[in-house]
């Protein structure tokens, strides 16, 4: 995580593209995905087929192997930044095509946490004593590349959730950064009588 100026506030990236193993990970499986998706594109196209049901069938699959190298692609060049401003939280989101922005009013933030990272499960098929087979190191790769996103907060009865591979000394750090902007402590729960009672 580092911090720069901005002439409204602070920004804060959160994460950059290949910045982790994960990510590493995800370029591999596009590189298979997309390698798979066009080499049976061209497979079947050599076969000149003449059924219509089984174009669209070849069609189907090759379009599912592709929109899965693209949804790696994007999740390996993915990267994440706020802007904290005086009274409010950007969140901007940069994928491989796409580009994501969140406005969130300062006001309306509360809770702003560090959630713990969801206890691995044991895989079904592990062994008692040694993982001869490999299913709980496939289970426990599988779990830090789908956890939590690391920090949250309620705004408009919504749980809003962001950052990846945030560590709690990075969350203090961001805490403290945004109260001396905002003047606000976002870490606060709402009060029962405004969850009530909001009009009042």
């Amino acid at each position: 995580m580092t911090i720069t100026d901005s002439p409204n506030g602070k920004e804060v990236v959160l994460s950059k593209a290949f910045d982790s193993r994960a990510k590493i990970l995800y370029i591999i499986y596009f590189i298979l995905f997309t390698c798979t998706g066009l080499f049976l594109g061209n497979m079947f196209i050599s076969f000149n087929p003449e059924s219509i049901v089984l174009i669209i069938l070849i069609c189907l699959i090759v379009a599912v192997y592709l929109f899965a190298g693209y949804r790696f692609i994007n999740k390996a060049v993915q990267a994440e930044c706020l802007l904290v401003t005086k009274d409010r939280l950007v969140i901007f989101k940069i994928g491989f095509l796409s580009n994501k922005k969140e406005s969130y009013d300062i006001n309306n933030i509360y809770a702003f946490r560090h959630p713990d990272k969801p206890e691995a499960t044991k895989h079904p098929l592990a062994g008692q004593s040694f993982d001869y087979l490999g299913f709980q190191t496939g289970q426990q790769v599988a779990n830090e590349m789908h956890g939590d996103k690391r920090l949250a907060f309620d705004y408009n009865g919504k749980i809003i959730t962001f950052g990846e591979n945030i560590y709690s000394w990075d969350f203090e750090a961001l805490q403290e950064l945004i109260l001396d902007i905002t003047g606000k402590d976002i870490t606060a729960r709402k009060e029962v009588d405004e969850v009530l009672y909001p009009n009042e």
